[in-house]
Order: C-alpha cells, then structure tokens, then sequence
C-alpha cells in the first residue's frame, strides 16, 4: 500500500486537532451526500417518466410507420407493400386512412382527427389497456361505431350509453364554397367505446373509425395515407427499418416509434440534460467545503507535514496525501449518496411516498433506475471532488514546504 494513500485515510478516519476542521470536514462529506442522492432521485424520476410517456405513445403509435415523402396519400397494393405483408417479421399489418374532420353530437361541435383503421390495427395497439368506457368495436355487421379519446368525448359531450349517432363531416373534393351543392360530405358513426391513452395529443384529437368508411368520406379507393406495421417479437427493429428504407426508395417515409415523436424526445432528452447539469452545480458547490476542509487539514497537520519531510517524504508525495483524503471524502461521500439515493428510489417504486396531486393516468410518480445513470453520476461526483481536492494543494504558496524545513 502506497504510503500517501494510507496516511490519507488515516487521516479520513482520526479526529482533527481543530474542532472547526471536524464540523468542515463533516459539512463537506453531507454536501457530497446530499448532492449525490438528489442526482440519484431526480434523474431516476425523469428515467421513469420517460418510460411512462414510451408506453403511452405505445398504445397508439406502432413499431414502424410508413408513409408517402410526397402529397399525401399513396396505393398499399404494389409488389412491394405485398412483400411486406408476407414478411415473416410483420405480425400487424394496418392499412390507415387519417384527416381532419368536423365532429357533431347533440348540437356541439368539434375539430378532431378521425383515423380509418382495421380491426388489425386494435390487436396491435392493445387499447383494450386503456379503454376507459364501452367497447372495442368498429362495426357490427349493421351499423358503423366509432371509438374516440376522452378529451374529445368531453368536448362533444358524448358518453357510451347515449343512442344519437356522431355526425362526421369533411370538405368535398373540387367542390367550391361558392357551389349550391354541399361542400361537405357527410356521415354518421355510433359511439361504442371511450380511451384514455394519457396523453393530450392523441386522447383531445382522434376518433377512430372503420376504414372503409373513411375512404368514402374522402373518396378514397385502395389509396391510404399510412400503413402502420407490429414486428414479432424479437425482430431488430433498426435493422429492419434499414431493409424497408431501401426496399421502399427514397419515395416513401419509415419511422420507428422515436421519429414519429422526435421532437417531444429531443424536448425531454434536453430537459434531462439540463436537470442533470443543474444538480451538477449542486455537488460544485458542495465541493467548495471539500476545498476549504482540505485546505484547513493542511494547516493543522503542519507538524506531521514538517516530520514527514524531515524522514525523507518528497513534496509531490506530501501533496499527494491531502488530494487522497479528498478523493476519500468524495468516494465516501458519492458511495453514500448512491445507496441514499437507490433506497428513496425504491422506496417509492414499492410504497408509492409521492403521489400525483390530481387525478393523473397514474397514481404515483414513476421511478426507474438505470445503471448507467449510476455510472454517470459517480464519475461526475468523482472528477469534481478531485478537481476541488487537487485546488487547495495547488494554490498552496511555493515556500510553504520550504518554511517547514527550516
């Protein structure tokens, strides 16, 4: 064992002969504490909330996306579109036709999105997960249903059990405003069932609807503006998202689950950065006090300094005992705050401590550890306890060592 290293942690474990050098070390070691477990704390909670708004978009959005670069809609049924059909990675195939629509019920009025899907497309959402009222159906063999959100439930005022249909309408292809004809097409759709995915963009717009329908409303034949795919499990999704963009040309658009959200991912990556940079600055200051307690140690150990040279201990080595005790500190310190950190976690994982105020998709605020969020934090508590240890040893005047041989 090096001999710095082993006086340094002598050092970290005897009582200090100033009693004021005590109350700074054990400052410097609660601020290193503290911050550590607050990083800890916070990110796993941003971790956790990331996890919860992947599983929303998961419900309705699916694995791969495909759709036309240019306009607007395109033909599912050429050789390619087939192949894709009777790829044995594909286990949901969805034909979708989505736009704009007028939505009336009772005298109220609203603009939403009606989405034109296949009975395929629920097996691949699972929104039987989050229907929060009625049923799963689409049509019945007589009448045509509609399943809504229940952000657009609420603005229409529309519940399951009432028998009035929803109007849908849309604007009619070449017909002018100045027409005596309609310039809107319409249709009516009974409601069978309400969802509640948890987010606003998708549970305050859409209303899905049977696809056949939505191609009349549109005078739509075979066309689609979509063909969402469910890959089987195991299936490596980057790779085959690669054999499709080049299978499909550069005509057609394929995006996994984060394109079809990129700029709410880039959003909260940027959050989590700037949370995890702020906490950062936490330990920073933390580590002024691990500064001032190394600097205060090397005053009250002017004797053992002075008896160290005079038995031969080089100055490098006599330097390098202090930046030891003050990466212990910051070892102890980061290591304690991680265990801190980790038990609040999952305390809250198991116990739910902190719950949502109001009435939210779930109860209790999400948790999830990660590894290297882990890593990440004790290699950021570390470097920082090292540059404030390695300052009060480096600023210390040239004749300070000389002065105790004399």
């Amino acid at each position: 064992m090096q001999v710095p290293f082993y006086i340094a942690r002598r050092y970290l474990r005897t009582k200090k002969a100033r009693n004021v050098v005590n109350i700074i070390s054990g400052v410097a070691m609660v601020g290193v504490i503290v911050g550590t477990m607050a990083l800890v704390v916070v990110l796993s909670i941003f971790n956790g909330f990331d996890i919860l708004i992947k599983s929303f978009f998961s419900f309705f959005d699916p694995q791969i996306k495909i759709t036309v670069v240019e306009g607007k809609q395109f033909d599912p049924s050429s050789p390619d579109f087939e192949q894709i059909r009777n790829d044995e990675s594909v286990i949901h195939f969805c034909e979708v036709v989505e736009e704009i629509a007028h939505l009336q019920f009772e005298g109220r009025q609203f603009i939403s999105r009606i989405k034109g899907i296949e009975d395929e497309f629920i097996a691949m959402s699972n929104l039987e997960e989050v229907l929060y009222d009625g049923d799963l159906m689409l049509n019945d063999g007589n009448f045509d249903y509609a399943v809504i959100g229940r952000g657009v439930a609420y603005n229409l005022g529309a519940a399951t059990n009432f028998v009035r249909p929803i109007y849908i309408s849309v604007p009619k292809k070449g017909v002018g405003l100045s027409s005596f004809s309609s310039p809107f097409k319409q249709k009516h759709v009974f409601l069978s069932g309400i969802y509640a995915v948890g987010q606003q963009e998708v549970d305050n717009q859409y209303a899905l609807v049977p696809l056949e329908m939505a191609r009349e409303l549109l005078d739509l034949k075979n066309e689609v503006t979509s063909v969402e795919l469910g890959l089987a499990e195991g299936v490596d999704e980057k790779r085959f998202q690669k054999k499709l963009e080049k299978m499909l040309g550069s005509e057609y658009r394929v995006q996994n689950r984060y394109q079809q959200h990129e700029q709410y991912y880039r959003v909260a990556e940027s959050e989590r950065f700037f949370i995890y940079i702020i906490l950062s600055f936490i330990v920073v200051i933390a580590s002024f006090n691990l500064a001032s307690s190394i600097a205060m140690l090397i005053l009250d150990k002017k004797k053992d300094i002075h008896i160290l040279l005079s038995l031969g201990m080089t100055r490098d080595k006599v330097s390098r005992i202090f930046l030891y005790e003050g990466m212990l500190v910051s070892v102890l310190g980061a290591t304690i705050g991680m265990v801190l950190g980790v038990l609040v976690c999952l305390g809250q994982i198991h116990f739910g401590w902190l719950k949502f105020p109001m009435s939210f998709a779930v109860e209790n605020y999400p948790v999830e550890i990660r590894f290297w969020s882990l890593v990440l934090i004790g290699i950021t508590v570390l470097v920082i306890g090292s540059v404030a240890s390695w300052l009060p040893v480096r600023l210390l005047p040239e004749n300070f060592f000389e002065h105790e041989n004399e």
